[in-house]
């Protein structure tokens, strides 16, 4: 386990030390929980939606022969 030293503004440590007392246990252990809560842990990879791909052509020089492919295509 790390020991972390934070500074924090009195009205937060205030709030910290209420929260404790009224729990029982100490400021520390509620800071503990409070970042153990809202820091996000090991990201989850985010899934693509399955339409992502479905119109795929297989061609990777789209952008750079736009007007040959269309020809090509549309026989003009």
């Amino acid at each position: 386990m790390t020991e972390l030293r934070v500074v924090v503004p009195d009205e937060i440590a205030e709030r910290l030390a209420s929260e404790a007392a009224e729990r029982g246990t100490s400021a520390e252990d509620v800071a503990a929980e409070v970042l153990t809560l809202h820091v996000p842990g090991t990201p989850v990879p985010r899934r693509r939606p399955r339409f992502v791909g479905k119109g795929h052509s297989g061609r990777h020089d789209l952008s750079e022969r736009v007007e040959e492919i269309l020809s090509a295509d549309l026989g003009s």
